[in-house]
């Protein structure tokens, strides 16, 4: 794996320590389940209690039950194997890094926060540069890598994994030698974790404000740092409990059009490497933090949990399956929007002899914060979002144009967001239906049903993909093929240096 810059390993080196209100969401669970992220998890989810359900403090967790939950995850991660993972996800996987490698060097330009100074230093960027320091790298890779949104996703845990956990694995695979196998195993515990502990809870603590991608994604990229450096379980233990300790964020910044979504990220991934650097260096956390009564999970859902009440979330291979690899640059709960207002788009003369647009959803995307945004918009981020401006920009322009949500007014497509109804319907997750009326009389329906099967990028179609978000931000095919060659080439490399 000698291809590209950065694509040969150099000698390892010491790492841098540089119950309120129930809300009820069983029917979300069970369409997502039925939407087909994984065939047994509809059976699953009937016989699931919401979390809030009776929510009476239960002494039990990490007590009365076994060993409490951050010891049984520190120990389940560490038995997680690439080779073990079922032949879908592994290809899964492998795609993922790939298309989150992709957007972060397309996103590169897109990034609010500062470039880490330019160094000689050993620690890669995805705008081609390097950093001295391994957590500033992760931090600002982190944001490039969710700077167009179009880093994949996890529909039922509403949260963003890789671009988190990714740029904090490549930061330990830049200060010490380790294979890629090692490299693809962090990751997949990674994944694992971060739905486990997100796939049950997210239906409650989305609609409160509280984003997952802060939550839970940085539990997964603690554990993902803690198993590539093959810390001890009890190091590790203390890693992942620290995370209580610096994961937060709200989805407001969708309302607002603010840059925080930028630095949920980021911040993610630098405090993966945090946490198990203060761990190194003997900083203990508590063995309760996500069971205990006064824990994670009594705080933000108002319930202790058992690890029995997760474990069933916990397969790595399901987790990664049920990843979804988006198209568009906008969220993933709109990309089922786009695709619907493509094929109705396609079917009309011309945008302004639209009279009437209608937009059906999912009620419980429909009412993710930002979903139902109609202006006036302030920045990338609250268009995004905006399940009417997504379909008016794509009928406007007769199909998708990422240019569009970075510009100022445009009349066709403002006049439409205007008209713009958003509905809710009994669509499953990740499914849109768009309704255009004309002025002539003519009534046409697009509708996609489970975004995630009609996008289907894998490695017959990811090269067109990939490739152009690589011209796009101005490097080379040639570029693209190296890091392509190696993520292909990774389960059995002895090297985990991507060229990026």
């Amino acid at each position: 794996m000698g291809t590209g810059r950065g694509g040969l390993c150099r000698a390892s080196r010491p790492h841098q320590h540089g119950r309120a209100r129930r809300i009820p969401q069983a029917a979300s669970r069970i369409q997502a389940a039925e939407a087909d992220l994984s065939r047994p998890r509809a059976a699953q989810e009937l016989q699931r209690q919401d979390p809030e359900d009776g929510a009476q403090p239960s002494h039990r967790a990490g007590r009365g039950e076994g060993r409490a939950v951050i010891a049984e995850l520190a120990h389940h991660a560490g038995t997680i194997r690439f080779e073990k993972l079922s032949v879908a996800a592994r290809e899964r996987l492998l795609l993922c890094l790939l298309a989150n490698l992709s957007v972060g060097v397309a996103g590169a330009k897109h990034v609010v926060v500062p470039e880490p100074a330019m160094s000689e230093g050993a620690y890669r960027l995805l705008s081609g540069r390097s950093a001295a320091n391994a957590r500033a790298a992760a931090f600002w890779n982190g944001a490039a890598m969710h700077a167009r949104t179009q880093d994949d996703f996890h529909p039922v845990g509403n949260l963003h994994i890789g671009t988190v956990v990714i740029p904090a694995l490549m930061a330990v695979a830049d200060e010490a030698e380790m294979s890629g196998g090692d490299f693809l195993a962090a990751l997949a515990a990674g994944y694992s974790v971060a739905v486990g502990l997100s796939r049950r809870f997210s239906p409650v603590t989305t609609p409160r404000g509280l984003r997952s991608t802060c939550l839970y994604a940085p539990f997964g990229a603690a554990v993902a740092v803690g198993v590539a450096r093959s810390s001890p379980a009890q190091q590790l233990a203390s890693a992942i409990a620290l995370t209580t300790a610096v994961n937060a964020g709200t989805t407001q910044t969708w309302v607002d059009g603010s840059d925080e979504w930028q630095v949920h990220t980021a911040l993610g991934a630098q405090n993966a490497l945090l946490v198990n650097d203060l761990a190194a260096a003997g900083v203990r956390g508590a063995a309760h933090a996500l069971d205990g009564p006064a824990g994670f999970y009594r705080a933000v859902v108002g319930q202790e949990v058992s690890f029995a009440e997760i474990a069933g979330d916990l397969d790595p291979s399901a987790a990664i399956e049920e990843n979804v690899i988006k198209r568009y640059p906008v969220s993933g709960i709109c990309q089922a929007v786009v695709l619907a207002a493509e094929r109705a788009a396609r079917q009309i003369d011309s945008a302004n002899s639209v009279s009437r647009l209608r937009i059906e959803m999912n009620p419980f995307e429909m009412r993710y914060p930002g979903t139902l945004n109609r202006g006036p918009f302030h920045s990338f981020s609250d268009k995004l979002m905006s399940a009417a401006f997504c379909a008016a920009s794509v009928v406007a322009h007769s199909g998708f144009r990422f240019e569009d949500f970075h510009s100022g007014a445009h009349a066709v497509r403002d006049r439409l967001t205007a008209l713009a109804q958003v509905e809710e319907s009994s669509l499953p997750l990740l499914s849109a239906r768009v309704t255009i009326e004309t002025a002539g009389g003519a009534r046409i329906v697009g509708e996609v049903e489970n975004s995630r099967d009609e996008v289907a990028i894998d490695w017959t179609s990811v090269d067109d993909w990939a490739a152009a978000l690589w011209t796009e931000a101005g490097r080379t095919e040639r570029e693209y093929a190296a890091c392509r060659d190696a993520v292909r080439d990774l389960p059995e490399s002895r090297c985990a240096r991507l060229p990026v």
